[in-house]
């Protein structure tokens, strides 16, 4: 019976580990800590605009569904994270940090997906100067696929849990073994 035990805890594991992200969930956002001061920053002056990533001229930038974090599928949790981040006309990001997150393996995920993306394969000349945005993360778990999938994205856009108009929609699957 152990043994049993112990290979469900792995296979849970192991489809959690596939999953991808979504909305809301009943956690509190947090905002960024008072510990990390705006003095910190190279870019702290620079003014943020919010929908930068939406304009035209970024189509080419190749955008992955973040991974859904394995700490918040196994407990079903759905969340999101807004992070901001300063694009340098050599496509480098600085002063990436969280704005806000529903909890920090959202916050943790959303950071690393900015930094995944592909910048360097854009072409040169998009920016003549620094550019600081943010981008909103929104994660949703489903235990169901197809037209049952409880992760609606269009209503994953609306969420006022986290902020901003750049918004990256994840929806993870829960996979549940049958037992005999």
């Amino acid at each position: 019976m152990i043994c049993m035990q112990a290979a469900l805890r792995f296979y849970s594991l192991l489809c959690v580990a596939g999953l991808s992200a979504c909305s809301s969930t009943t956690s509190t956002p947090s905002t960024a800590s008072a510990a990390t001061t705006a003095d910190s920053y190279q870019f702290a002056e620079l003014p943020v605009n919010d929908a930068e990533l939406l304009k035209p001229q970024w189509q080419l930038l190749k955008r992955f569904e973040p991974r859904y974090p394995v700490e918040e599928a196994i407990k079903g949790r759905n969340g999101c994270a807004t992070v901001e981040y300063v694009i340098t006309p050599d496509y480098q990001i600085k002063d990436l940090r969280v704005i806000t997150a529903t909890s920090q393996h959202f916050a943790k995920e959303s950071m690393a997906q900015v930094r995944r993306w592909r910048w360097q394969e854009l072409p040169a000349g998009i920016l003549q100067a620094p550019v600081k945005t943010s981008s909103r993360f929104e994660y949703c778990v489903s235990g169901k696929m197809g037209p049952e999938d409880e992760c609606n994205r269009a209503l994953m856009k609306q969420n006022a849990q986290c902020t901003g108009s750049d918004v990256q929609t994840t929806v993870g699957y829960r996979i549940r073994k049958k037992l005999l």
